[in-house]
């Protein structure tokens, strides 16, 4: 491999000029890649919600209510109006308000209140729409303008799942811009203090940025990624990535202090970080992509998208960054200080003397800790998304306290069998959850024929073979209420008809979410268990070293995401999934840092003495990486509006600080405990014996010098 890197140095000025070229092509693919914040359009086809509402679509043209708009101070005409306003809308369907419910010629104080009080609270009129799949903020703000704009009009309140998908996809950019901003302050800090020169960090940071664009650019061959990709993976390739980065330039400065030719010193460095980057690149690699053993193909989205990250960083840290590191060696040099962080001996000592309590600790909380996170309350929905402060979320709690919570679900039966419809109608009336029914036969009767009825009206209910009930519930979004109802329905439906039923909803679709990532966790997880274990064996050609790495690092795992359960705190299921692949990837790689170091130095001295040195001596690149990872995901927690990116913020943070305490305090003793097993299933071990000469660390004889450039 040496003369390989000798050759990638040697033309370095071709190997930055072709990075850059694919970069800026990267850099303006980036626009054209499509978002989508519907969680339900990644239920796998054989979710019963997913072909549903695909045959929904394929028959009516159109989705279920999606949005829902309150109107204050206007009068019975003007609402009307605006409902035929609002039908002429780029981005609306269809339409949906008290005239289609009530005889609006007539007073409403003479006909069914209950009907009236469904879309009338005596301040304002409730509009029920069906948006466009590409709706976007700018059409939602003009609908609000337009309603602002009806005369006596006072508030205008919109929410529902368009309405949230659209503000969310609003905010991406946003929330990027200040996740980024958070992320390369936190590394231009921690790295300058961990490292000799000022112009170590805007290396690191001009490398991974073109890892990051490379990995954001590619994803047009994709088409389409879900917006909590777009938001997570950036600021999570950096995380991860940046261990990479941090072991080239240590060994770099290993290499200069043997090595007085900055030239050799870096193909030097190159040559010895390679299989420790390959290694720790590959173990997170198949980390991330086992998220595609997923049934929920949110998992495939997230996964492809993190694995292939890791490939462009993995590409740019060992090609690129040693091209540009070594072109700004000069630069270097004039930007050189004395380190802030000189010794981790103390460290070392400290993490000696409490790794037995600490050890006991784990294990105290290790049975415990899994069957909590096992038992984690989640959430799967975009209202559970919602910033309290959020306009959505404002809106929201304003209608639901006027017309209470609600959710409106399409039933469609076969055409034509009337008799079992109204008895299905019947039953649905019946419950005490439901609000309204609309079908053609609450509507026109089953006496009056279809042809006789307004053509648009029928061709919403009436199409294609099928007969569409719209059953709107007065049931919270995500609730056991909603979750029990959707079984009840498709009990009803059972009873009803021999087959042919379909059942569409936003609870419909998280109740299938729920069924689906229900074993979509221990899927992940055993996934990468064989995966990452796999890989590990083959790098430390060792049995035994892999169970031991798995081991502490599911421990901190479990313990991690135990955390919610204890609290009492509901999580978005993606957080829970990005921190099972993340914390997984970032402990893997202190891991292998940390076992590459004390089997070095196992070969030449005794099994407490290596453990500590090993410490000491990789306290900083793994101290470095982790706080990164830890300040970032804090800056993130305390800065976002998202919750959900707020958790996944906790989540990372808590996760880094807990691995690391496994890695400095558990680990070592475990190597100690386990040292003959260790030795007798590792090939090759060269373990240092009682009684054999203990070998000492060659020093540098020289002090770097800088020599004439190549």
């Amino acid at each position: 491999m040496e003369k390989f890197f000798r050759g990638v140095l040697k033309h370095r000025r071709i190997v930055i000029t072709v990075f850059l070229i694919v970069t800026a092509i990267c850099l303006t693919l980036i626009p054209q890649v499509k978002i989508d914040a519907d969680m339900s359009d990644y239920l796998p086809a054989s979710a019963p919600s997913s072909q549903d509402l695909q045959l929904m679509k394929d028959v009516y043209g159109n989705d279920i209510p999606d949005a829902r708009i309150y109107v204050t101070g206007i009068s019975l005409p003007d609402a009307n109006n605006f409902k035929n306003q609002l039908e002429k809308q780029a981005g609306v369907i269809s339409v949906t308000w008290l005239g289609d419910q009530a005889n609006i010629a007539l007073p409403l104080e003479v006909q069914d209140q209950d009907t009236v009080d469904g879309w009338y609270d005596g301040k304002g009129y409730l509009f029920q729409a069906v948006f466009s799949e590409d709706v976007d903020q700018s059409q939602i703000d003009h609908i609000r303008a337009l309603a602002h704009q009806i005369p006596g009009a006072q508030t205008v309140a919109m929410d529902g799942s368009a309405v949230s998908n659209a503000a969310s996809l609003a905010d991406i950019n946003t929330d990027m811009s200040r996740i980024m901003l958070i992320a390369v302050i936190t590394v231009l800090v921690i790295v300058m203090l961990n490292t000799t020169s000022y112009l170590h960090p805007i290396v690191m940071l001009i490398t991974i940025g073109i890892a990051i664009v490379l990995n954001m650019g590619t994803n047009i061959f994709r088409g389409t990624i879900s917006s909590i990709t777009q938001l997570v993976a950036s600021v999570l390739q950096l995380a991860v990535s940046m261990d990479y980065s941090i072991v080239l330039l240590t060994n770099f400065g290993k290499q200069r202090e043997k090595n007085p030719d900055q030239f050799e010193a870096m193909v030097q460095a190159m040559a010895v970080s390679f299989p420790v980057i390959l290694s720790s690149a590959a173990v997170t690699f198949f980390g991330f992509l086992s998220l595609a053993a997923m049934q929920f193909l949110i998992g495939a989205d997230m996964g492809i998208a993190l694995a292939k990250g890791i490939v462009c960083s993995f590409f740019s840290i060992t090609l690129f960054m040693p091209c540009i590191l070594y072109d700004m060696r000069n630069a270097v040099e004039k930007t050189t200080h004395k380190p802030f962080f000189k010794s981790f001996k103390g460290m070392s000592k400290v993490c000696h003397a409490g790794a037995i309590p600490a050890l006991i600790i784990a294990t105290v909380l290790a049975i415990p800790a899994y069957l909590a996170s096992d038992s984690v309350s989640f959430t799967y929905g975009e209202s559970s998304n919602l910033a309290p402060t959020s306009q959505v979320k404002i809106d929201s709690d304003l209608i639901n306290k006027a017309f209470g919570e609600s959710q409106t679900w399409a039933i469609m039966v076969p055409e034509g069998h009337w008799a079992e419809e109204e008895d299905l109608i019947d039953n649905l009336e019946d419950l005490p959850t439901t609000k309204s029914i609309l079908s053609w036969s609450t509507i026109a009767g089953t006496a009056m024929p279809a042809g006789v009825g307004p053509s648009p009206q029928v061709s919403q209910l009436l199409n294609g073979g099928y007969s569409r009930i719209v059953l709107t519930s007065k049931i919270p979004d995500e609730s056991k209420e909603g979750f029990d109802l959707v079984e009840h329905v498709r009990d009803l439906l059972s009873q009803h008809y021999d087959g042919d039923t379909h059942l569409v909803g936003n609870n419909v679709s998280y109740y299938d979410i729920r069924s689906v990532t229900s074993s979509d966790s221990m899927v992940v997880r055993m996934a990468s268990i064989l995966a990452i274990g796999a890989v590990l064996l083959i790098m430390f050609r060792s049995i035994s070293i892999p169970i031991l790495l798995v081991t502490a690092i599911e421990l901190s795992i479990w313990i991690n995401e135990a955390v919610p359960y204890f609290t009492g705190e509901t999580i978005n299921f993606v957080a829970f999934l990005v921190i099972d692949a993340v914390q997984l990837g970032a402990a893997v790689d202190y891991a292998i840092i940390y076992t590459e170091d004390y089997l070095k130095r196992r070969k030449i001295t005794d099994k407490t003495t290596a453990s500590i040195d090993s410490v000491e001596h990789t306290a900083q690149p793994i101290m470095t990486s982790s706080s990164i990872l830890i300040v970032a995901c804090l800056g993130i927690y305390f800065s976002v509006s998202s919750p959900m990116i707020q958790q996944v913020g906790m989540l990372i943070a808590r996760g880094a600080l807990i691995s690391v305490i496994e890695i400095f305090f558990v680990l070592p003793l475990l190597f100690r405990i386990f040292d003959g097993f260790v030795r007798h299933t590792t090939w090759h071990a060269g373990f240092y014996m009682p009684g054999q000469k203990k070998v000492k660390e060659p020093r540098p004889t020289r002090k770097p010098q800088q020599l004439k450039s190549r």
